[in-house]
């Protein structure tokens, strides 16, 4: 989104550290879980690896950072942090259930079979004791009575191969019954183990979407927060450029006023010289040209957000000297919301030189002094809309910015 970039040349700048970090909750992933699940689950937990707990990180961000800029590009990369962890959850979620789903159906399926072959074993075990019960009354086969109450010898060996089969059918019967138990002590130990896998599952199921929960709770405090700094910063733009506004409008009346008189001490030649005399060009920080930082002049010209940089970032030890750079007027503009303490010098032939900032005015100083070339006029800071201590030095030629490199050869 287009609201996710305007602030992103602040993030080399602004580094932030949340006090206190704690781990987010890792959840166990057993290998034993069906593949789908034990991948998703160690995706989620290296995805969590490295973050703090995010709504500690929220209300680090809302005590901590102080300025309005640096909150929301902290809140950008939380949200995302979220989004990652937020899409992690659901897929664990969406894989968990499905395995869940799978088992449930296995488990059907097995409980099924289970009560068919329970039905088998319960008509042999009946088979079983009507023979038991035969035995029990009638004895076992008493081979010598076969003998001498069979009439003949093909009689006596029918009766004794009948035996034999009665005997074996028992032994069949016996063993196969012994088998069919143990299928079923298996198949109900696979089943207790895939209920328990189940079980396990479902806890970790309610796990992840109670984390879920949490993350989706706190990424909606930081879109609310978000929207708040947002209309703020809007709030603070619409400031920023109508006090902008006034001082062009003050300057370019001065400039009537005081061109003559700058003129005359020797103004206005086009010709200056480099406004911090302690640090050379290697201390630019900014130059010239397109921004992305919110709270500069709009350019059409410049590519989305059309914001442009209208001077050069000269960043020195705080407290650095500041030299006028060509003769003329002085007008003090203390306070002011984006430039700070700032210093305009009316030169003549419509060229004013801007420096912002600024952490003091040179002692004495005042609205109406004339300064000659490279009098140390003021003393660099971070006042107004600054990201650290540094003087923005800006030419202009007729109340129109221009690049100071033109002149300095940066």
């Amino acid at each position: 989104m287009k609201r996710r970039l305007v602030l992103a040349a602040l993030l080399a700048t602004i580094a932030w550290y949340p006090q206190s970090p704690q781990n987010v909750s890792a959840i166990y992933c057993y290998p034993g879980d069906p593949p789908a699940v034990y991948q998703a689950c160690v995706a989620y937990n290296q995805g969590i690896g490295q973050q703090v707990n995010n709504q500690n990180q929220l209300n680090s961000i809302q005590h901590q950072i102080k300025d309005t800029v640096a909150q929301i590009n902290a809140i950008d990369a939380m949200i995302a942090s979220l989004n990652r962890q937020i899409a992690a959850q659901r897929a664990l979620i969406a894989q968990t259930q499905l395995a869940i789903d799978d088992l449930s159906r296995k488990i059907r399926f097995g409980e099924a079979a289970i009560i068919q072959l329970q039905a088998r074993v319960t008509v042999r075990d009946q088979l079983l004791n009507q023979r038991l019960r035969y035995i029990d009354s009638h004895g076992s086969v008493n081979y010598l009575q076969l003998v001498l109450t069979s009439n003949s010898m093909n009689q006596l060996m029918n009766r004794l191969v009948g035996a034999q089969a009665v005997t074996q059918s028992d032994h069949r019967l016996l063993s196969d019954l012994q088998e069919a138990h143990v299928q079923i002590a298996v198949a109900n130990a696979g089943l207790d183990q895939q209920r328990t896998q189940v079980s396990i599952l479902l806890q970790q199921q309610k796990t992840t979407e109670a984390e879920l929960e949490k993350n989706l709770a706190t990424e909606a405090a930081a879109l609310a927060y978000e929207q708040q700094l947002e209309a703020q910063l809007a709030a603070d733009y619409a400031k920023v450029q109508a006090e902008r506004a006034a001082i062009d409008a003050q300057v370019a009346k001065l400039s009537l006023a005081y061109d003559a008189a700058a003129e005359k001490a020797g103004g206005g030649s086009g010709v200056f010289e480099w406004p911090m005399p302690a640090c050379g060009y290697s201390c630019i920080t900014q130059g010239f040209g397109c921004s992305t930082f919110y709270l500069e002049v709009y350019d059409p010209y410049c590519p989305w957000p059309h914001k442009i940089h209208t001077g050069i970032d000269i960043a020195g030890p705080y407290g650095t000297d500041i030299v006028a750079a060509d003769t003329g007027v002085a007008y003090l503009y203390p306070g002011s919301i984006g430039y700070g303490n700032l210093l305009v010098i009316i030169h003549g032939h419509g060229y004013s030189t801007f420096y912002g900032h600024l952490s003091a005015y040179a002692p004495g100083l005042r609205t109406g002094m004339v300064v000659p070339r490279g009098t140390t006029v003021a003393f660099e800071g971070s006042t107004g809309w600054s990201t650290g201590p540094h003087v923005h030095f800006e030419i202009r030629v007729n109340d129109v910015y221009k690049d100071p490199c033109i002149w300095l050869g940066c």
